[in-house]
């Protein structure tokens, strides 16, 4: 959790190589409150037979998808966005709940935050393996292939009893597709700032077997211009023109699933590799022509399943394996020399599944390996991770009422923690239910802030883990013609690792933070005329109120740093036929860069829109326009204060024959 007061310039580079080197080290209409059951995940075989429990329909084996069947999830389908060459943070950003940073424009570092917790209290999944590392922050969504994903599970509130330690906000869970044998999609766009993108896919089969690989490409030379006050202290001051360079970025990746079916057994196997350059452009006014980060990762997944002995019980084992790479060049902390981080993991998984009359049992236990090296840790670090998982789905009252209790003991390393969960719904009348649900978690202390001594930065090995403890409820109606949600939350944070200043000017970790988040989050979607245009509406509204509860005198009372009060997603979209058109409006309140609330981050508002048409039916041939800051607004920053891009337009070419390419 960040809550530190302002930065030098020194200590903005060492936080911002923090985010990088740990983040990397590492539609609308399709959202709905209760999440996807085993057989909407993807993970089971969609022709096994389906086991009927009142009004409970499980098939085995259990997805590795979404595990809290009662908690506040939003399903961003990324069919909704076809051809309109959104990245994974900005996916994302349409859920309630969450506040993604991207620092820099295209290509650059970018982060999620749910519910109030820093980046690294958020899990960030890849079909269900974590991609969050020892070394400690948060994921970089950039670093995320985009071309090949199926929909994005958003999970807020204290996950760790479901998904593990670290799930202090939430857990963002990526899906990628898999695919039909035969089918195959294209698609090659290019635009404003010299960016340009180009992906396939396909997937091959028989009776007992699918194989699925893709595999894409894109690259941005990202120099743009932008407005800035250079003495903005002075009140009337004028604006003034410059240009963001050393700003590119490249980066490509590919992805190969198999599904097999061997005897009464099922695998599921995927590799995912990818990798990429970008360059660091520095502050305004503090330009860095010659840093850069590169980085790659390769993930792999092989999973069996199948019938237990006993009637009702599924036996699903996993392996997983996971590599990364990481070099950054920050001149002013490593005199000009890269910072080169290598590590790897290596995990296993049991579980067991037990469908019972009122619903289905799960027991699973899980190890895990990791070693990392990297400049500034010292010695290669290593770190095993074990944990025991039970969980209980239950309906009960003729399937109107569920419960969905859930525990799990770990040690990640030298640190012992429970999480544990109680989740609830009940269908109140018609279309109208209701959900709540209480939880603790705990983060363990990263490499970095255990070890790490770089730069400015000073280790502290007697850092204790963060914990979360957060309730929430909330009320949905779900229709033929759409959805709404309402809800409300709040997470009280303990003993949250904030740095501080310490011996000869350097920044050192402290258990000193302590903090308590409330807030409302609202979500729509509609198809009012589906008739009509093929009009469809979204709305996503967040309301987060933090505060500070020890710090500095100066610091307790006021809100968390870059935690923006007010954030609003809203999307119109009509589709007549062969065509189809949108208009977006992004909404991000003012926000504060230091725990004093002295450097405040004005409110933002970005419109975005695109259309596109049909160009052949029979080889689903789409052409597609989009426009992203529409109104060429160039005095916007990110939260740090570094420019954001003015108007970008792009164009897509997509042809495929997938069901998505070929409907209208």
């Amino acid at each position: 959790m960040d809550s530190r007061p302002p930065l030098g310039r020194r200590a903005r580079a060492l936080a911002l190589v923090f985010s990088a080197v740990a983040g990397v080290a590492s539609g609308a209409a399709a959202r709905a409150d209760d999440p996807p059951t085993s057989a909407d995940a993807g993970a089971p075989d969609p022709g096994a037979a389906p086991v009927e429990l009142d009004e409970l329909v499980i098939r085995v084996p259990g997805a590795e998808a979404t595990r809290d069947p009662t908690g506040a999830v939003t399903v961003v389908e990324a069919g909704r966005y076809a051809g309109e060459a959104k990245a994974v943070a900005e996916l994302v950003a349409t859920a309630p709940g969450v506040a993604v940073s991207a620092y820099g424009g295209l290509g650059q570092l970018s982060t999620v935050s749910i519910r109030g917790s820093s980046a690294s209290g958020v899990l960030v999944l890849l079909d269900g393996l974590p991609l969050n590392t020892a070394f400690g922050g948060g994921v970089d969504l950039s670093t995320l292939p985009r071309q090949w994903i199926e929909r994005i599970e958003v999970l807020r509130g204290a996950e760790g009893a479901h998904y593990g330690a670290g799930a202090l906000g939430g857990v963002v869970n990526v899906v990628t597709r898999g695919g039909e044998p035969g089918g195959w999609s294209a698609e090659a766009s290019g635009g404003s700032f010299g960016t340009a993108a180009a992906s396939a896919e396909a997937a091959a089969g028989g009776e007992r077997w699918t194989l699925f690989g893709a595999a894409g490409a894109e690259r941005s030379d990202g120099d743009f211009t932008y407005r800035r006050r250079p003495q903005s202290s002075l009140p009337g001051s004028p604006y003034q023109t410059f240009t963001r360079e050393n700003n590119g970025s490249a980066r490509a990746g590919g992805i190969a699933k198999l599904t097999a079916r061997l005897g009464e057994r099922r695998l599921d196997a995927l590799l995912q590799l990818s990798g990429g350059r970008r360059e660091l452009a520095g502050w305004p006014g503090t330009d860095t022509p010659d840093d850069w980060q590169r980085d790659a990762r390769a993930l792999l997944s092989v999973r069996l399943s199948g019938a237990g002995p006993a009637p009702g019980l599924t036996l699903g084992a996993r392996l997983t394996g996971r590599a990364d790479l990481l070099d950054t060049r920050i001149g002013s902390l490593s005199g000009g020399d890269p910072v080169h981080q290598r590590g790897g993991a290596a995990g296993t998984e049991a579980e067991a599944v037990l469908l019972h009359p009122h619903g289905a049992l799960r027991a699973a236990l899980a190890a895990e390996g990791e070693a990392l090296r990297a400049d500034g840790l010292g010695d290669t670090r290593t770190r095993a991770q074990l944990s025991a998982t039970l969980s209980e789905d239950a309906r009960l009252a003729a399937g109107r009422v569920r419960l969905s209790p859930a525990v799990r003991a770990e040690r990640v390393g030298p640190f012992d923690g429970v999480s544990a969960k109680l989740g609830g719904s009940v269908r109140v009348v018609g279309p109208l239910s209701a959900r709540a649900s209480a939880g603790r978690t705990f983060r363990a202390p990263g490499f970095a802030e255990l070890y790490l001594q770089l730069g400015g930065a000073l280790p502290n090995a007697s850092l204790r883990p963060e914990t979360g403890l957060s309730a929430d409820a909330a009320l949905v109606a779900e229709g033929a013609r759409g959805m709404a949600s309402v809800g409300g939350h709040a997470t009280r944070y303990e003993d949250l690792i904030v740095y501080q200043a310490s011996a000869l000017g350097r920044m050192k970790p402290f258990n000193t933070g302590r903090a308590q988040v409330a807030g409302l989050e609202v979500e729509a979607a509609t198809t009012p005329a589906p008739r009509l245009l093929g009009l469809s509406l979204g709305a996503a509204y967040t309301y987060l109120r933090t505060e500070t509860l020890r710090g500095e005198a100066a610091e307790v009372g006021q809100d968390l740093p870059f935690r923006p009060r007010h954030r609003l997603f809203a999307r119109a979209a009509i589709a007549p036929g062969p065509a189809e058109a949108h208009l977006e409006a992004h909404h991000v309140g003012a926000q504060w860069r230091d725990a004093r609330n002295a450097d405040r981050v004005p409110e933002a508002l970005l419109w975005n829109a695109g259309a596109s048409v049909r160009l052949a039916r029979r080889a689903g041939l789409r052409l597609g326009l989009e426009a992203r800051n529409l109104l060429d607004d160039r005095t916007l920053t990110d939260p740090i204060g570094n420019p954001l891009p003015g108007r970008m337009v792009m164009i897509t070419l997509r042809a495929g024959s997938t069901p998505g390419d070929l409907t209208p």
